[in-house]
């Protein structure tokens, strides 16, 4: 199969600046990049005429949660027509496997906010679910990450204890057999239950698995908020004692307290560490609210029962009270952030129950007042208790001029941190993150050029993980790629109305062949295991 691709404005991923060319592509591969724009190639068996438009490396992702969204049928048009080629899952911790008894169930309730139901998709080891991905029409590249926390919770479940020798032992098996069959790296999300129990030495013994192999550490940090500068050096502790490659996610400062001086000293730490050759990057999405499930509002302290009993409990008073007192007081090593952000400003995105979709769309506060709860504790009690814990929010955290200091950062790329659960009010990234950046930042407010916007959704990216063969036009590269008009290639998904498809994008080609053009996905099983 060969396929041409004339007379557009080349911009190659490598941050280097746009010229005028064609790009000759066979067998799946970049064959050839022409800079005499227009000539005729007789051989080909498709020619797309790229006048006028932009033709650039396919998004990749790293940080997407379609674990198991992955394998439905409706799977791939929210991704490629936001230009996202490649995606990587099992971020934050959160992973489907290894997904083992007696702790099935629980596994499956507490990733649902963020992953979407399983829908029967069980799978007790990483080959399984290669096995599984390998099977599927995939139609974009899929990657993933072992998440700590599954592993933690196939060892060990959802106990507070440190691990034990023998339960260690099975985790790094669990790591190693990740590893074998895939994975680009582990990633941890300290922020949620069990994995904020462990210690930094306990997860850098678990981490150390990837020395000396391929894999990165991703880190979903155990503060993000005022002591964000400490859970930069916990996490670069962490890897260098492991002595791994470090991948700070979704690089933020959230609260108000924390904006501004703390991301500055935080950016100091990590830099700090770069020059002393130190291998730690970072990534972000574009929006200035954030997105979770709300179990991490819950104080541990309360959670440490497990989390099976402790949402079973929540229809008892003494139990409000009790979170009622540790939200109060707080607790050592969480990030309490009723406190640091505001119940004001956390929203309610995702239940199931029809009788709680008055609560979608509104603060924690307002639904207080609204509905006569006593305070806020009562109020998301009972939330969790009748939706069995399975509750997705909205954060209005963060503050854009800090978003715009990380966009600027030569180490940075962009990500979208899309959530699969099954919401009427989505967070407007999981439709819009890559198109809303080039509008925003690029367009509107200039805070990047164009080069360097692309070569953070292509070239940076995919070297991250390891896809020396992803991210650019280059000859010898696999044929990824976009073409657009950038004026016309907009997002349309807000807070108010999140499910809105991405317009604009004229062609995306995935290993050479055409998968999409003009709004419609032409085919489902273009994509591969990466």
């Amino acid at each position: 199969m060969i396929l041409f691709i004339r007379n557009g404005t080349i911009v190659d991923g490598s941050g280097n600046p746009p010229f005028r060319g064609d790009v000759l592509v066979e067998d799946g591969f970049i064959r050839e990049i022409r800079t005499s724009e227009g000539s005729p190639e007789d051989r080909a068996d498709e020619t797309i005429d790229a006048g006028g438009r932009l033709v650039c490396p396919g998004f990749v992702d790293l940080h997407r949660h379609c674990d198991t969204a992955a394998l439905k049928d409706d799977f791939g048009l929210i991704e490629i027509s936001q230009g996202i080629t490649s995606c990587f899952a099992g971020n934050c911790g959160m992973s489907p496997v290894p997904n083992v008894h007696p702790y099935r169930e629980a596994l499956e309730r507490y990733l649902a906010p963020c992953l979407g139901s399983f829908e029967h998709e069980t799978f007790t080891t990483h080959r399984e679910y290669l096995n599984r991905l390998q099977g599927a029409a995939l139609p974009v590249n899929m990657g993933f990450y072992a998440g700590m926390g599954a592993i933690r919770i196939a060892a060990k479940g959802f106990s507070p204890d440190s691990f034990t020798r023998k339960e260690m032992d099975a985790a790094r098996g669990l790591l190693r057999d990740a590893l074998d069959n895939g994975a680009a790296g582990m990633s941890i999300g300290l922020m949620y239950v069990p994995e904020l129990y462990s210690s930094a030495d306990e997860i850098a013994a678990l981490a150390s698995v990837m020395k000396g192999r391929k894999g990165i550490l991703c880190t979903h940090m155990r503060w993000e908020t005022s002591r964000l500068v400490k859970a930069v050096r916990e996490v670069i502790s962490i890897a260098q004692k492991a002595e791994v490659p470090l991948e700070i996610s979704h690089f933020k400062a959230a609260g108000t307290e924390a904006w501004h001086g703390v991301l500055h000293k935080a950016i100091e730490t990590i830099e700090a560490e770069r020059a002393r050759g130190m291998d730690v990057t970072v990534d972000f999405y574009p929006y200035d609210c954030g997105s979770s499930t709300m179990m991490q509002m819950l104080p541990p302290g309360y959670l440490a029962v497990g989390v099976e009993k402790a949402i079973a409990g929540l229809n008892q008073s003494e139990n409000v009270e009790k979170i009622r007192k540790l939200l109060a007081e707080g607790e050592k090593n969480w990030d309490n952030l009723s406190r640091t952000i505001g119940w004001d400003r956390t929203i309610i995105s995702s239940v199931n129950l029809e009788e709680n979709q008055k609560f979608l769309g509104k603060s924690v506060t307002a639904c207080v007042r609204e509905y006569g709860y006593r305070d806020e504790a009562e109020m998301v009690a009972r939330l969790m208790y009748s939706e069995k814990g399975k509750v997705a929010i909205i954060n209005r955290s963060m503050s854009m001029e800090d978003i715009d200091t990380i966009a600027r950062l030569p180490y940075s790329s962009l990500i979208s941190d899309a959530l699969y659960g099954d919401m009427k009010n989505p967070h407007p990234r999981l439709y819009g993150a890559f198109p809303r950046f080039l509008r925003e930042f690029v367009r509107e407010r200039k805070v990047l050029d164009l080069p360097a916007a692309i070569n953070k959704m292509t070239a940076l990216p995919a070297k991250r993980v390891g896809l020396n063969d992803r991210g650019l036009l280059r000859p010898g590269c696999r044929a990824d790629i976009l073409i657009f008009d950038p004026e016309n290639f907009r997002d349309h998904a807000d807070y108010l109305t999140p499910a809105r498809l991405t317009t604009g994008l004229d062609y995306a080609v995935i290993g050479g062949k055409t998968a999409f053009r003009d709004g419609k996905l032409l085919c489902r099983n273009r994509g591969t295991v990466i």
